[in-house]
């Protein structure tokens, strides 16, 4: 008897439904679609094979109880029941771990779980419907393997429930920076079946088992969020006073580009030792990935701070010292000579001319919140920084708003235009932290310069190639075709003001 009726409609629509399939597989780009229609591409198949062994007998005239008939039913189900569950498990991949939860972390584990589930209630369905065998005794069956597999996989199993667990709890997740009680710390690489793989900084790879996870103390560097806060202890001198020392540690650590700026740095007293005082400072940062960079630049900002300040760090030990002079007094910041050496603008000057420019300044100490200078006001000074931070503010003519454009610290001096040539404040200056600074005024050099003239010149390139580094640093043209100042021009333009400013012939 042909093939006819329902079998023909059905083996009809299979066809036109594996077209259409075919086509999507052709326009599908991504690996796991082009899986998803393999499946249903396979599932299609087996459906049409089903169909045909159900009239196979009687259009081969064999008896529909026939063995060989039975067992082409029974086979065909088994793989269609096989085939539904693995397209299951492709759609679900599809649908809803890239698609609805796309933007979270599925763990590998949950999928797999998932995963296995779809097979075990294909095995139930292939032994309820296709052999016709009741699921209550198969389950009792597969409860006395549970307990006697129980007992001999104990351990493996324990992890595998314990990575259920934390896939379920996620007191951390693939990515995260996390330190077990035992001391080892690494970010988390794989959550398996059975273990949790965490890599150190040193590249190298722990497994530790999920029973181990599931009971051992645990620091998550990431939840809940990356932010993270550590201290760093340094011994200084009892003769300086802590209200300074806190000051210059607190204007180093925000001098650091990955300390946060809120909630501020911390600048405390930890203790006072035999021969020294341990302060601690705390900062937050971001990323603890990141931890051993973030370490070493907050070591070495202190370490330039301290320096410029003149503290000197103190150790624990014992010395008789004898004193043909008076002792250097510890409240002082770096010597106005030794700073003056730091600055390339006074590079010209001889060793007599400075130590005369330095023997007529005097410390200044502001206030954190202090405008040391105005945008835009009258001014014959230059400021040299010892100690502290502060930022440079430009007030934009369009809106009246201020704009941090520049940090300063130790080493750095500001006002040169000023100083030199009397021009108002091209910008304002404002204290982030207590700060020292030494204040040069037109007075201090006008002898220098009136004594040797030619230093004007030397002062007007070194100020030339700080306004073309300002230049190229805010990517401006240093010339334009509407006739802008040349550098040749700006120097001597700039030497001419100098020279009328303090009327050198």
């Amino acid at each position: 008897m042909p093939l006819q009726g329902l079998p023909i409609a059905l083996l009809g629509l299979v066809a036109v439904a594996a077209i259409a399939l075919v086509i999507s597989f052709r326009f599908t780009q991504n690996c796991s679609g082009r899986k998803l229609i393999t499946s249903a591409l396979i599932f299609l198949a087996i459906s049409a094979l089903a169909i045909v062994t159900n009239v196979i007998p009687e259009w081969a005239h064999i008896e529909t109880e026939h063995a060989v008939a039975l067992l082409l039913r029974q086979v065909t189900s088994v793989l269609w029941w096989l085939a539904l569950a693995s397209m299951a498990i492709r759609a679900t991949d599809v649908l809803f771990w890239r698609g609805l939860f796309s933007d979270q972390d599925i763990p590998k584990l949950l999928k797999d779980v998932l995963g296995a589930g779809y097979y075990i209630a294909a095995l139930f369905a292939i032994v309820a419907f296709v052999f016709e065998q009741p699921v209550t005794g198969l389950l009792a069956t597969s409860g006395v393997v549970a307990v006697v597999l129980g007992f001999a996989l104990q351990n493996t199993l324990s992890d595998v429930f314990s990575g259920i667990a934390l896939n379920i709890e996620h007191p951390y997740r693939q990515g995260d920076w996390i330190r077990l009680d035992s001391g080892f710390e690494g970010q988390v690489v794989e959550v398996n079946w059975r273990a949790t793989h965490l890599r150190s900084r040193q590249d190298s790879e722990i497994i530790q088992p999920n029973s181990g996870m599931a009971t051992a103390r645990i620091v998550n560097f990431h939840y809940p969020d990356r932010g993270y806060a550590f201290n760093t202890q340094v011994r200084l001198d009892y003769r300086v006073p802590p209200t300074r020392v806190k000051a210059v540690l607190q204007a180093a650590a925000m001098a650091c580009e990955a300390v946060k700026k809120h909630p501020k740095p911390i600048a405390r007293v930890l203790s006072f030792e035999d021969s020294f005082v341990m302060y601690d400072v705390r900062v937050w940062v971001s990323d603890y990935g990141k931890h051993p960079d973030h370490r070493d630049e907050v070591l070495t900002r202190v370490w330039e701070h301290l320096r410029w300040a003149g503290i000197s760090f103190a150790f624990p030990q014992r010395n008789v010292h004898l004193y043909d002079k008076e002792e250097r007094n510890e409240q002082k910041s770096l010597a106005v000579s030794e700073l003056l050496e730091q600055i390339d603008l006074f590079t010209s000057l001889q060793t007599e001319e400075k130590d005369l420019l330095a023997s007529q300044l005097e410390q200044r100490r502001v206030r954190a919140g202090q405008r040391i200078v105005e945008q835009g006001a009258e001014g014959q000074s230059l400021y040299v920084i010892a100690e502290g931070l502060l930022e440079v503010r430009v007030r934009f003519e369009e809106d009246g708003t201020e704009h941090k454009v520049a940090q300063v610290g130790p080493g750095d001096f500001f006002g040169e235009m000023s100083l030199l040539t009397g021009a108002p404040r091209s910008a304002s200056v404002l204290t982030m932290t207590d700060v020292i600074v030494y204040k040069i005024e037109k007075i201090h050099i006008e002898s220098i310069l009136k004594a040797r003239p030619p230093i004007a010149e030397t002062l007007v390139e070194l100020l030339s190639a700080r306004q073309e580094a300002t230049q190229a640093l805010a990517n401006t043209p240093n010339a334009t075709a509407d006739g802008a100042i040349t550098h040749q021009g700006y120097a001597e333009q700039m030497l001419g003001r100098i020279r009328g400013f303090f009327q050198l012939h």
